[in-house]
């Protein structure tokens, strides 16, 4: 009985250890083959999906608001209402799960971070000298609403994603724009803030490593 046990295991294993030369003969002889059929796989894996969140926070009692991302794309928007409203839309890799919208900070001073995905789905492979590499990767856009009325100090930190600020004209504004490598544009026509109260006079700062600042006038 073990002995016929024995010669079936062994057959198998032939079976196998042959099935595998055929197999790695292919490869090797065919890459090209190979490679759209890698190509076809890791087009859906890193494709991505698609993603949305949305937050709200009350400003009552506070005086300051913090905001900091990595790489997503910012955007501030005025709007009439009296609250903070976040929606971050865009992709993300998949298997990946928010929130990626995190609050911190203390009564008195609102700090919101916009986190990145912490996977990449990342593919390689490498046949006979052949190489193919897949990477996906989030490509997020923050849009923030910011109500008109808030005059409370604004700070903006990103790394290397770009910030778009929209002001509304009638408004008065103090900007302290700070960049190492990114493009900075300022194209508000807002009054002169010499002999205003300062109460009355927004401040907002931005701070990015690479991505581009651009300040504009809403309409």
């Amino acid at each position: 009985m073990l002995k016929k046990f024995l010669l079936g295991a062994a057959a198998l294993f032939l079976v196998l250890v042959g099935s595998l030369i055929l197999m790695m003969g292919y490869v090797f002889n065919h890459p090209d083959s190979i490679f759209n059929a890698f190509n076809s796989v890791t087009s859906k894996l890193t494709q991505g999906e698609a993603y949305e969140e949305k937050e709200e926070f009350f400003l009552q009692g506070i005086q300051t608001l913090h905001i900091t991302s990595g790489r997503s794309h910012v955007q501030v928007l005025p709007y009439e209402g009296s609250s903070l409203k976040i929606e971050l839309t865009g992709k993300i890799p998949r298997f990946e799960h928010g929130p990626f919208i995190v609050q911190g900070g203390d009564p008195s001073n609102l700090i919101i971070e916009l986190h990145e995905p912490l996977a990449s789905n990342w593919v390689h492979i490498n046949i006979n000298g052949h190489e193919s590499s897949s990477v996906s990767d989030s490509n997020l856009l923050a849009k923030i609403y910011i109500p008109k009325s808030f005059v409370a100090p604004v700070s903006i930190e990103n790394i290397e994603g770009p910030v778009e600020v929209l002001v509304p004209k009638e408004k008065m504004y103090e900007f302290d724009l700070q960049s190492a490598t990114g493009k900075i544009e300022n194209e508000t026509m807002g009054k002169s803030v010499e002999g205003i109260n300062p109460a009355e006079v927004g401040k907002i700062k931005i701070v990015t490593t690479s991505g581009n600042i651009s300040i504009k006038n809403s309409f």
